[in-house]
């Protein structure tokens, strides 16, 4: 009797910093039989696959007949840059369908970070070619750390557009899709009769903002220029396209365009996604809202209907201040959000008007108010604060107080409402100590010669967010209120 050996696949774990498959039994093709091997001979044959394939392992370890192997880092890397365009799918449908807590999407998301880590490392070169007669193209190759290519495309005039295009087969043809899709292009490798091809236009092309990607772009387009084949405005457009990219940010796997709006006396960016299908327009609400976005105040929706699109629109600035806040939470796509919008504004000259509006997120929280002592030298009053904290009222934030005078602790406390017309106002009894103390808590120096019933406007609730335990609390109020 001839025995089939084969090693079933038992579980496989992806986190950010590691690999392992762990692998059962061998068995024979007839169920009632094993091979005659013992775990020593199982080791010896997993370290001869891993020397034969070129295979990491960095670690084994064996429990009874189960064996996990621990990859190399690189190793996976590039393993799972092979397979990113079938992973790829996987990973799209589950940030369609809002899968965030799938335990298969988790291992795909941290895959996705490999296969992206693989791609940054890899170096890209280009050649510019122009021969007479013929419209000059670009080829740019990806070279890995030893200096082999690993794929290649080439970038012509097409039609009074960009267009990028290799032909390959499958396996080439899907490595270099999963590399462009890791850059940030949105492509897909396609069969066709004559073979495999992966071929994209002028906005997936500057979606890559890789320096030396664009740098090969850049002399595509001066030497299109140069031999007349495109005029002043296509080449100027194209400049602009190359430096700034489309006008889209992704939050949480949703892409939305930016545009800044203005009026004479009045600008404004609007930032939405205009999904066509009550399909799209559920997963993006389910999914912004698992990423703690709150309807009504971070962003405001309408579901598709009778043929027409939805939109979902980000709320500015609250939007935005949801946005930086999970920066700081450490979450990475926020982190990309804002960068590449950051950039956007840079180009079109709008960094201004983001600045104003993400300045009160980027302060919130950043000091902690512990202790802090002040003094009025004239007064002769040397005040220590200890805390300051928010307490809730009928859903309105009271802020608390508590100073210390002489070994004396006193607390004070004043509570957060909106007047007519929408504005905001808080009334608080100031003496000589508690004057002091709100000076200095809010950069006010008039208040500090005020006396009795002071009235506190946004300015003043703007600069409290500074303080830690308070700040994200009282901007959500703010947006909740203002219809921010």
């Amino acid at each position: 009797m001839r025995f089939l050996a084969y090693v079933t696949l038992f579980d496989g774990h992806v986190s950010r910093n590691q690999v392992y498959l762990t692998l059962g039994n061998f068995r024979v093709d007839n169920d009632e039989k094993r091979l005659p091997l013992d775990v020593y001979d199982k080791i010896a044959l997993y370290i001869i696959l891993a020397a034969k394939y070129g295979i990491g392992v960095r670690t084994m370890y064996i429990v009874k007949s189960v064996a996990s192997l621990l990859f190399d880092r690189e190793y996976a890397e590039g393993m799972f840059s092979l397979v990113w365009a079938e992973l790829s799918r996987l990973w799209s449908f589950g940030v369609e369908n809002g899968l965030y807590a799938d335990h298969i999407f988790n291992k795909l998301n941290h895959i996705r970070r490999y296969v992206e880590e693989y791609v940054n490392k890899l170096r890209i070169e280009y050649t510019l070619y122009s021969p007479p007669g013929v419209d000059p193209w670009v080829e740019v190759r990806f070279r890995d750390d030893r200096g082999d290519e690993i794929a290649h495309i080439n970038i012509r005039w097409h039609r009074n557009e960009l267009r990028a295009f290799s032909a390959s087969v499958r396996e080439k043809a899907e490595r270099l899709a999963s590399i462009l899709n890791a850059l940030g292009a949105s492509v897909e490798a396609k069969e066709y009769d004559e073979g495999w091809r992966v071929e994209f236009t002028t906005d997936s092309i500057t979606a890559i903002r890789r320096k030396e990607w664009l740098e090969a772009v850049r002399a595509l387009v001066e030497e299109l220029y140069r031999r007349n084949i495109i005029n002043d405005v296509q080449k100027n457009r194209l400049l602009t396209d190359i430096y700034v990219g489309p006008n889209k940010i992704e939050i949480a796997g949703i892409k939305f365009n930016i545009e800044e709006s203005k009026t004479d006396n009045h600008k404004w960016l609007a930032i939405g996604y205009w999904p066509k299908t009550t399909k799209s327009f559920n997963t993006a609400i389910n999914t912004l809202k698992s990423a703690g976005f709150e309807e009504g105040i971070h962003f405001t929706a309408k579901r598709p209907e009778g043929g027409k699109r939805g939109y979902i629109r980000l709320k500015v600035p609250a939007g935005l201040w949801r946005l930086e806040e999970l920066r700081r939470q450490g979450v990475e796509w926020a982190d990309k959000a804002l960068q590449r919008l950051e950039e956007i504004a840079k180009a079109k000259g709008f960094s201004d008007l983001l600045e104003n509006y993400l300045k009160p997120a980027r302060e919130a929280e950043t000091i902690n108010l512990k202790d802090i002592t002040v003094e009025d030298v004239k007064k002769g009053i040397r005040a220590i604060i200890r805390s300051v904290r928010v307490e809730w009222e009928n859903n309105r934030p009271r802020v608390v107080v508590e100073y210390e005078i002489n070994g004396e602790v006193n607390t004070f406390s004043f509570i957060w409402g909106v007047i007519t017309g929408g504005r905001i106002r808080a009334s608080v009894k100031l003496n000589d100590e508690r004057a002091l103390v709100i000076a200095a808590l809010t950069g006010d120096e008039i208040v500090k010669e005020k006396r009795g019933n002071v009235v506190l406007t946004t300015n003043h609730l703007l600069a409290l967010v500074k303080y830690e335990g308070i700040g994200w609390k009282l901007l959500w109020w703010y947006a909740s209120v203002i219809g921010a």
